[in-house]
């Protein structure tokens, strides 16, 4: 349910009065006022948008993005835990905020832009202990939101749920998924398991245009029910959009977030389409007339108040072009299915394995990387 208007300013106020709380036990008093100033400050740098207009309501919390966990919660507590020590020793960069991971190396579907390609496979290299182990790492180094993917995590269910089990003692866990197999009684086990939410790949609006993306006639169908699904159960939704150059226009981003709301679909996640997987070789990169068009609809759908009862959109790439990259070890990193750690999703280089190394290492060496956004040749 979107949350707008007064309601949302009253949220909006709990949710100060509540980080206000956790500067108490964290700074000496005359930093108190400041510390929220610099949150604001950087909440405003990294979503680029005005204090909040909006919330998403789900199992009794209100949610801002899908990146951060939801309020009130353990989780929320310990993001923002995090937050004000990264503001209090700005030299230590901090604890991660997020940590996207694989769980597995299958899927069903021959999508045309798939980054994962190159490690899909029938068979895993991550038993479900190494999987935990990774779990109990992530969680030991601070992280409170953790997104699992492949792959497609719903085709190791049986370990997926005690997956989410395990990891969502004190963090929000989500999944990233094309839709397939979200049955309504796997969304209910995940529910009761302790996921947050589910991400769900949406390439177009137009079923056509999506089954054509995902190689399969039943593609679109899938997402449609994937989503019934998982409202009637009580999980927060984002839809996955990666905007490639034929698809942005005004009239196919007007189509998207009206088809998203009809669906009530709580986020869309706006993505920009990257050379990795297979389109290693392929020109994917946006004109800069097609971002700006994506940018203006970022904007307005958060800001108008025409656009209240519509989802929320968060868009990574305008944070990235603007202030840099929050993936390499910054504020997230991504770990495959092979147990790889690497700087994001879209970047891939490996800075050691998760099972073997530890994440201080592992963040270290990333940084070190940093973002290489266009990835041609990593053999170096």
């Amino acid at each position: 349910m979107v949350v707008s208007g007064i309601r949302a300013r009253i949220v909006r106020t709990g949710i100060l009065l509540n980080i206000l709380l956790l500067a108490l036990f964290s700074a000496r008093p005359g930093r108190w006022t400041s510390l929220l100033k610099e949150i604001g400050k950087k909440r405003m740098t990294i979503q680029g948008l005005p204090p909040a207009g909006k919330f998403i309501k789900e199992q009794g919390r209100f949610f801002l993005t899908e990146n951060i966990p939801g309020w009130p919660s353990r989780a929320f507590n310990g993001f923002f835990r995090n937050e004000i020590n990264r503001i209090l020793k700005p030299d230590s960069k901090g604890p991660l905020s997020t940590i996207i991971m694989a769980i597995t190396s299958k899927c069903t579907l021959a999508c045309g832009h798939c980054y994962e390609w190159n490690n899909i496979s029938a068979s895993e290299a991550l038993a479900v202990g190494d999987i935990m182990r990774i779990v109990d790492k992530v969680k030991g180094s601070g992280v409170r939101h953790i997104q699992l993917s492949g792959g497609e995590p719903l085709e190791r269910f049986e370990d997926l749920l005690k997956i989410i089990k395990y990891a969502s003692r004190g963090a929000d866990v989500w999944i990233l998924t094309s839709g397939y197999g979200l049955t309504r009684e796997k969304a209910a086990l995940m529910r009761k398991a302790g996921l947050t939410g589910a991400d769900i790949s949406l390439d177009h609006w137009d079923a056509r245009e999506h089954n054509r993306s995902r190689n399969n006639p039943r593609a679109f169908a899938w997402v449609r029910e994937a989503v019934r699904n998982c409202n009637e159960t009580g999980l927060v939704t984002a839809l996955s959009l990666c905007a490639f150059k034929e698809f942005v226009s005004a009239d196919n981003l007007a189509r998207y977030i009206d088809c998203a709301r009809r669906w009530n679909s709580g986020f869309i996640r706006l993505l920009e389409p990257r050379r990795a997987g297979k389109f290693l070789d392929r020109n994917v990169e946006l004109e800069e007339d097609q971002f700006k068009l994506l940018e203006a609809f970022f904007q307005e759908t958060n800001i108008s108040p025409e656009y209240s009862g519509f989802p929320i959109i968060t868009f990574p790439s305008w944070t990235q072009r603007r202030t840099g990259c929050l993936g390499a070890g910054n504020r997230y990193l991504y770990i495959d299915s092979k147990g790889e750690f690497h700087a994001c999703p879209f970047c891939q280089r490996s800075a050691g394995n998760a099972v073997s190394s530890g994440m201080d290492e592992a963040i270290s060496l990333l940084r070190k990387y940093g973002c290489q956004k266009y990835v041609l040749n990593l053999a170096d």
